[in-house]
């Protein structure tokens, strides 16, 4: 059966204070479609015994206990994982672009919150930056910890795309905290300046951390549909300028094309993954590219 498609509708948007139930109510119906184990590759430690209950898969009852003594006993295990998840989330002021659940930053944050409910149901730690705010990076290390999650949520419900700084912020402070064997997801429309991406991958590359780029962008940035004159807003600076329709999107599909293939050369020349998502695609590309980079590793 085919997997049903992720799609973020106005009920979930009226939601979107709760991240915590809208990302489990999200990633619980992605999991059900999935035809293998989302936790594949994590370690067991074998915990304790429970009765057999009708239900249980078979290939969970210990046949040697059932040998001995007649009666069905199923292993119970505590996953482990030494696994760390870096989100690492744009917040300047041009991911706020785009309505209701199209809008850029919206669709990232829930990305965002959705990573964080897979990455702790595979036993994964996640953590989350938020960059490109004026006042620095906000980080939140990873952890497992019970109140973790609720923390990551809080931290996402309350932070909005108004960062009017030009650049994206210092990562020393994730520094020490930044580990092998882990992976740094970046979600971002890619309007940053290129030295400044390039040397943020680059940081995260030398610690030999797999990177996966989400590269947001809204229907209406790929497609522009202007006719007559046009008042164009920069929403980081303010700076208006009133342009001919007609004129810009003749000039537009050669610099979309070369913006695009900047960014996706910066990722792939520093090995980083690259996805393109588009806001008003369903939620689930992103998170089988998560879930086929995370077996991998």
């Amino acid at each position: 059966m085919a997997d049903a498609a992720i799609h973020l509708d106005e009920s979930l948007l009226d939601s979107i204070q709760d991240l915590s139930l809208t990302a489990r109510h999200l990633v619980n119906g992605f999991l059900q479609g999935q035809h293998r184990s989302a936790l594949r590759g994590v370690s067991q430690e074998f915990m304790a015994y429970r009765p057999y209950l009708p239900g249980d898969a078979l290939k969970d009852v210990d046949w040697n206990v059932w040998a001995r003594s007649d009666h069905y006993f199923i292993r119970q295990f505590r996953h482990e994982s030494n696994f760390r998840g870096y989100l690492v989330l744009d917040a300047s002021k041009s991911m706020d672009f785009g309505d209701g659940t199209r809008n850029k930053f919206t669709y990232g944050r829930l990305l965002a919150a959705c990573l964080a409910s897979l990455m702790l149901a595979q036993m994964d730690a996640p953590g989350l930056a938020v960059l490109g705010l004026e006042g620095g990076v906000k980080w939140l290390p990873p952890s497992t910890r019970a109140d973790h999650l609720d923390q990551l949520f809080h931290q996402l419900g309350t932070t909005r795309a108004d960062g009017r700084t030009a650049g994206l912020g210092d990562i020393s402070s994730m520094a020490e905290d930044l580990r092998r064997r882990s992976l740094a997801v970046w979600i971002t429309d890619g309007f940053f300046d290129p030295e400044e991406g390039r040397d943020l991958l680059t940081q995260l590359r030398l610690r030999e951390m797999d990177v996966l780029v989400f590269h947001l962008m809204h229907r209406e940035e790929m497609e522009p549909q202007y006719d007559g004159e046009v008042l164009l807003t920069d929403s980081e600076t303010g700076e208006e300028m009133i342009v001919d329709g007609a004129q810009l999107r003749r000039d537009y599909a050669p610099r979309l094309a070369a913006f695009l293939q900047e960014i996706e050369g910066l990722c792939t020349g520093l090995e980083a993954h690259y996805c393109r998502i588009i806001t008003d695609e369903p939620l689930d590309e992103a998170l089988h590219r998560y879930l086929a980079l995370r077996e991998q590793l």
